[in-house]
This record gives structure tokens, C-alpha cells and sequence, in this order.
């Protein structure tokens, strides 16, 4: 059975139901992303350049930001499993690698929402937005890998250095409006610099880039669970054989 498919099943079996601490955290961040919508929708001004089309911006923007911390987080956890072959790390690494692929597709579903009606087209090949197309395929590829490989060492070793491939392509999809004449709009906020908004909008922003990080953290609480779950079931399974081998020796 496919990885994805066996931890599916696992998330819905009864031995696998949430604590009460994270069902409560789960519980406060949908009243947190509630309040991100109210102030991304009503309190949030509209732009002077792009209208309300600006509140596209603090869901883009957001999940776009995670995309890159869950790439880099999985691929540290691979960098680790290849030090070590901790199994939890591989756990970390394919958590974060399915969590990274979930926002780097929501990034490409709102740039494009935020396109259409800006350059007239839902798909343009702009620099920033193709190469963060490429990433989502990278990780599908990532995980298609993953499913042809039977053996855990081999297995997480191969992911992690596909990890690390994908991981080269965060700076330039963040740097690609500085560092090519792009379609998409330049950086709005910049480590250094005085932001180019607003500062109610920058407030509202970086508030719902920590709730975008705060789902990240349950979901990845929720994966590695499950993770970790797998890992002793398949370990359990591979026991008789272990032991029928040694009978027979």
C-alpha cells in the first residue's frame, strides 16, 4: 500500500485519536484563521495600486512563507537522517515534505487568482510563479520515489537528497522578482528595509503569516504522530520474519 494511502487509513482508525491538547489546539487555530480573514477582509484598506485586490496578498504571501520553512525543515530532517538514519527524522522529512507541497500548491492556486485579474491571464510563465510550479512538481516526484522504494534506509536516504535538490530552488523563487525583470510585483517586505505597505497591512500580514505557521505546527504535530505510529506498526510486522529467519539458520 502507498505510504500516503497507509497513513490515511491510520488517521482514521480509532486507535489513532487526538489528545485533547490538540484537538483544542486545532480548535484555536480555526478561531485565529477566522480572525485573519475578518482583518485581511474588512479591517485590511484597499491598495492604492491594486485595489482589493491586495487581500489576496495576505493569503498568498502567507502560505508561500511556510512553503519555504516546511521545505527547509523537511530537508534539514533528511540532512539528519542521512547523519544518522534516525527513522523519526525520515518521519519529519515526509511530514514537512507533504505539508510543503500542500502550501507550495496553495501558493500557486492564489498567484494565479491574484493574476487573472491582473495580467489578463490565469498562468503566465513568470519567473517566480514557474519556479514554484517546478517545486510542487519536485515534491510530487519526492513522493512518487518515495512509494517505488520497499527498503526504509534506502529509501529516506534517496529522499533526503531529493530534499536537499528541492531545497536549492527556495532562494530562487524568492529572489527571482530581484533578480530577473518579472511580471510579479517586488518584495514587499524586506529584512533591512522600510516596508513598501502600509503599516496596519504589514500588522495584518505578518499576523496571518503566524497563523499560517501555527497550522503548519498542528499539522505536522498530527503527521508525525500518525509517523511515528507507522513506523512501530511496520517495525511489529517485520519481527516473525526476523524471527522465522532465525529459526531457520
Amino acid at each position: 500500500m502507498p505510504e500516503f494511502f497507509e497513513v490515511l487509513r491510520m488517521s482514521i482508525s480509532k486507535h489513532t485519536q487526538q489528545p485533547l491538547w490538540l484537538k483544542a489546539f486545532g480548535l484555536i487555530n480555526l478561531i485565529l484563521l477566522g480572525i485573519g480573514a475578518y482583518l485581511a477582509f474588512i479591517v485590511s484598506p484597499a491598495d492604492k495600486t491594486q485595489g482589493e485586490l491586495v487581500r489576496i496578498m495576505y493569503a498568498h504571501v502567507s502560505v508561500a512563507w511556510i512553503c519555504f520553512v516546511a521545505v527547509i525543515i523537511g530537508a534539514v530532517a533528511g540532512a539528519i537522517f542521512l547523519w544518522n538514519s534516525s527513522r523519526l527524522s525520515d518521519v519529519v522529512a515526509v511530514a514537512s515534505a507533504e505539508l510543503g507541497l500542500f502550501y507550495a500548491t496553495l501558493t500557486v492556486l492564489s498567484g494565479m487568482t491574484w493574476g487573472k485579474p491582473t495580467w489578463g491571464a490565469w498562468w503566465v510563465w513568470d519567473a517566480k510563479l514557474t519556479t514554484t510550479a517546478l517545486m510542487c512538481f519536485l515534491l510530487v516526484g519526492y513522493f512518487i520515489i518515495r512509494a517505488m522504494i520497499d527498503d526504509p534506509l534506502r529509501r529516506g536516504r534517496i529522499s533526503a537528497v531529493i530534499g536537499l535538490i528541492i531545497l536549492a530552488n527556495v532562494p530562487i523563487i524568492y529572489f527571482a522578482s530581484e533578480w530577473w525583470n518579472t511580471l510579479h510585483q517586488p518584495l514587499s517586505l524586506q529584512i533591512g528595509e522600510k516596508p513598501r505597505m502600509d503599516p496596519i497591512m504589514v500588522k495584518i500580514l505578518l499576523y496571518n503569516v503566524g497563523v499560517a505557521a501555527l497550522i503548519y505546527g498542528y499539522f505536522m504535530t498530527v503527521r508525525i504522530r500518525l509517523g511515528r505510529l507507522g513506523v512501530r506498526q511496520e517495525i511489529r510486522m517485520q519481527e516473525p520474519a526476523r524471527k522465522s529467519e532465525a529459526i531457520h539458520v
